[in-house]
């Protein structure tokens, strides 16, 4: 196996830009559990998911990028051994499925409170909303383990190289490989959610309308509806693409600059850009500016009625060989 390190131009350049944006995509993620933190009043059930995410990309920048990827870029393949390696990929892979469920519980969570609003204190309260996200780490966390039990006795190491700039399952024949199915069950999985969300910007539409409100007032507030809903399906659409790349796309170029950016940067900017979106589709970011303090509705987190952080609403993620709909 070929393998270079910061003696290469390209291992220089590619992990100068891995720094780069695992800094820049853990700075924003902090924020949005610092906020959550500091101001009481944004303790809100749809807020805990979004911190939710936010560990878990901070969890997988730190420890596959900054810990893992980026030292072996520019020290070499020799840097960690193979076990080490599998270990990283399979954990930060398994959370990466954990992102992708947590997408689907906060298009729940907004579909519930604009269709059963009765009943969307006790489905979605912020205690039980814990319940399900513990129980969802609980489950990937078992799946770690039971892939671990399978996999290292068959000596079947998913790796990364420092050549490649980019990780790679074991394609020996004793090890299983279910990559063929993945691009289409994700697709599968984010049809769904899009019908979820156009069935909730739908009745949003629709609930504006018929208050008593003035013609400008709807139409701010629908604007900003629109807004949101937009950048919603522009999110699902980077997720497929970065798994279009890392499953279809990644082999049409036998380069290697190719194989870090399909294989590499695109899901690391993933994790990095879910964080700053959060951020941006903030309404109210600018207490940032003030006090990180400010007065907030209790209300389900929606624009236009109050939406705190507001972040992906559905994450179709399927980074990896581990990481599918199962």
């Amino acid at each position: 196996m070929n393998s270079t390190d910061f003696t290469d131009p390209l291992n220089l350049i590619a992990s100068a830009l891995m720094l780069v944006n695992s800094l820049f995509g853990i700075a924003c993620n902090l924020l949005i559990v610092y906020i959550f933190v500091r101001a009481p009043s944004e303790r809100t059930s749809f807020n805990l998911i979004c911190v939710f995410r936010a560990a878990g990309n901070i969890f997988i920048l730190s420890w596959a990028f900054l810990g893992t990827f980026i030292p072996m870029t520019l020290a070499g393949d020799s840097l960690f051994p193979p076990v080490y390696q599998y270990v990283v990929i399979t954990s930060v892979n398994s959370i990466y499925t954990a992102l992708q469920y947590s997408g689907t519980i906060i298009a729940l969570n907004r579909f519930c409170a604009m269709f059963v609003p009765l009943f969307y204190s006790k489905l979605f309260s912020i205690k039980s909303t814990a319940v399900i996200l513990i129980l969802l780490l609980g489950l990937r966390i078992s799946k770690i383990f039971y892939e671990a039990s399978t996999s290292i006795p068959l000596q079947c190491f998913s790796t990364f190289s420092s050549y490649d700039l980019a990780w790679s399952p074991d394609f020996d024949p004793k090890c299983n490989d279910n990559t063929g199915t993945i691009v289409d069950n994700t697709a599968i999985f984010l049809g769904a959610l899009l019908l979820l969300n156009i069935a909730t910007f739908i009745k949003i539409y629709i609930f504006y309308k018929e208050t008593e409100m003035d013609e400008k007032e709807v139409k701010k507030k629908m604007r900003k509806n629109k807004i949101l809903f937009t950048q919603t399906i522009i999110q699902d659409v980077f997720y497929l693409i970065d798994m279009l790349f890392t499953f279809k796309l990644s082999g049409l170029i036998s380069e290697r600059y190719w194989t870090f950016i399909s294989g590499s940067f695109i899901w690391q900017s993933v994790h990095s850009l879910d964080g700053l979106i959060m951020l941006m589709f903030n309404e109210r970011l600018t207490f940032l500016k003030r006090n990180l303090f400010s007065t907030s509705s209790s209300n389900p987190s929606f624009v236009g009625g109050q939406l705190k952080i507001t972040g992906t609403v559905s994450v179709v993620q399927s980074r990896s060989y581990l990481s599918r709909i199962d």
